[in-house]
């Protein structure tokens, strides 16, 4: 290499280092930050393929859980008339997803007996609906009957 194209390309690295200084310095800091911020919860910031895992924000001791919690009915609050359904109450005296299966077997006209307003906890025997072309069909005999 000519002196020339040295000299040339030290000038051009010298740029580039000066222009791009403030934005190293920025970064590090920044991930000085994020470690610090990782060794406080125990995780580190590594990131695999595949969606990134969410920080625990639990005790040490205890593994976060994945996935939707169970609500479960607490001292005081009345079951779900459905029976083994461990839910609260929310309305009518059935659970969310009970009352709603309610509202709809009470639209199609297809509400068994014993599923009546304001029932007692665990007393609602639970049916299974058809689904899929079963289900279209039960619906079609129901509006026939009504």
């Amino acid at each position: 290499m000519s002196t020339v194209d040295q000299l040339l390309r030290s000038m051009v690295q010298a740029e580039v280092e000066r222009a791009i200084a403030p934005l190293a310095a920025a970064l590090e800091a920044q991930q000085e930050v994020l470690g610090r911020f990782a060794a406080a919860f125990g995780a580190p910031l590594k990131r695999g393929p595949g969606r990134p895992k969410k920080l625990a924000l639990l005790p040490a001791g205890k593994p976060a859980r994945v996935g939707a919690t169970k609500v479960r009915a607490t001292d005081g609050q009345r079951l779900c008339a459905v029976i083994g359904c461990k839910r609260p109450a929310r309305a009518k005296g059935y659970c969310a997803a009970h009352y709603q299966k309610y509202r709809m077997l009470k639209e199609t006209g297809r509400l068994p007996s014993d599923w009546v307003e304001d029932a007692e906890p665990q007393t609602v025997k639970n049916i299974v609906l058809p689904r899929g072309r079963a289900g279209a069909k039960a619906l079609a005999e129901a509006k026939k009957k009504a």
